[in-house]
């Protein structure tokens, strides 16, 4: 594969979901583009098998969540353009969520959670509490201590379709290069990108969509400084009979069950601080497997066709960070999306690449900017 022009109008380093989506919406606006991927496209964290798409609870509404809401929102009419232009599916689909409600205490939490839907959420999204099971032999009816929540909101989309079907957009323009098993070791403060060869690209604009690889380029010194990974385990499995393909997602207690397009079902995760192994898993993934077949009883006697492990990168301060990179000339970041990243990533492209090409996006809330968050790029010791 060519390694593409040495000095692309926008290099993208990062070949996961922000990364993607930030080269699809460059390639739109006409832009030659380089992507460039440590590994392979989609081979970290973006290469799992979930696809929760789940609001915020609507209630303390701030610019975050009214971000993620518009995410939510407009990427169904965003998916339908990429599935009419490569053919294929993207395995969206707006299924719901149910949450067993455990105790009294959150029944009355729940009822303000539906209150604040109300205000919130547009006509056609619901937050409701309900007594009665909304999915028998989905959902098991031992959950429902006390009632349950029910969400129209919620949605889930195939992670490994969805970047299959980027890629697939991108192969389609001639002004646009992917590299991959190209390492960035190096980026200076012009935007000089530097290879472990000493191979050196030019681009006019760097945008830094690493996930955690993000955090080291930007501080090499205290990576920390700028954000950590979270370990997450999850694993697909094959039911014994035939299952809804819409059925709502389940959540309980940090377990997810979504059935999804292809008849598997995708259970998860678990949210690992510190961890040995990033890419491995054990048996935090056996008690979720456990759970999740507690929680749905069409799980029982599936089989586990596949187990992931893999690091979401989490942006100190919670909030993602995108935006122009103080100390670095024409140098842009968009990482940190940490669980909330296929709802806003197309969202976060549309604003780095914004900036990329000089404009002053509107929509961002300041606290994603890197320089509201005192973020700088800063070089190797």
């Amino acid at each position: 594969m060519s390694p593409g022009p040495a000095s692309p109008d926008i290099a993208i380093v990062g070949g996961g979901i922000v990364g993607l989506w930030c080269a699809h919406v460059a390639a739109k606006r006409g832009a030659q583009v380089l992507l460039i991927e440590k590994r392979t496209i989609a081979s970290g964290a973006s290469g799992g098998m979930l696809g929760a798409l789940m609001p915020h609870q609507p209630t303390g509404w701030n610019a975050k969540k009214q971000l993620q809401l518009d995410g939510l929102l407009s990427l169904p009419g965003r998916v339908a353009e990429l599935e009419a232009q490569t053919a294929l599916s993207c395995g969206y689909a707006r299924t719901g969520r149910l949450m067993p409600i455990g105790h009294p205490e959150k029944r009355r939490q729940s009822a303000q959670w539906a209150d604040g839907a109300a205000e919130h959420w547009p006509e056609g999204c619901a937050w409701t509490v309900e007594d009665a099971n909304p999915a028998p032999g989905w959902m098991t009816d031992g959950a429902l201590t006390d009632g349950v929540n029910h969400d129209t909101l919620s949605a889930r989309i195939d992670p490994r379709r969805l970047t299959a079907a980027l890629r697939a957009a991108l192969e389609t323009h001639d002004h646009v290069s992917i590299r991959e098993n190209a390492e960035i070791t190096r980026i200076g403060a012009d935007g000089a990108l530097t290879l472990p060869n000493d191979e050196t690209i030019a681009p006019g604009t760097t945008i830094i969509a690493a996930g955690t690889g993000a955090f080291a380029l930007v501080d090499p010194a205290e990576p920390g400084r700028v954000g950590r990974g979270v370990k997450g385990q999850g694993a697909l499995l094959k039911p014994t009979r035939p299952v809804d393909p819409v059925s709502p997602i389940l959540y309980d207690k940090g377990v997810y069950v979504i059935a999804h397009e292809s008849g598997h079902i995708a259970v998860g995760s678990t949210s690992e601080d510190t961890f040995d192994a990033p890419d491995t898993t054990d048996d935090k993934l056996d008690g979720i497997v456990a759970k999740a077949t507690a929680l749905c009883p069409a799980l029982e006697g599936a089989a586990i066709i596949e187990r992931w492990a893999g690091v979401r990168p989490r942006a100190e301060g919670r909030e993602p960070l995108v935006g122009p990179l103080p100390g670095g000339h024409n140098v842009i970041l968009a990482t940190g999306g940490f669980k909330i990243s296929f709802a806003i990533a197309h969202l976060m492209a549309d604003a780095a690449v914004g900036y990329a090409l000089g404009g002053q996006p509107d929509g961002l809330p300041e606290l994603f900017l890197p320089a509201q968050r005192g973020i700088t790029l800063r070089r190797s010791p």
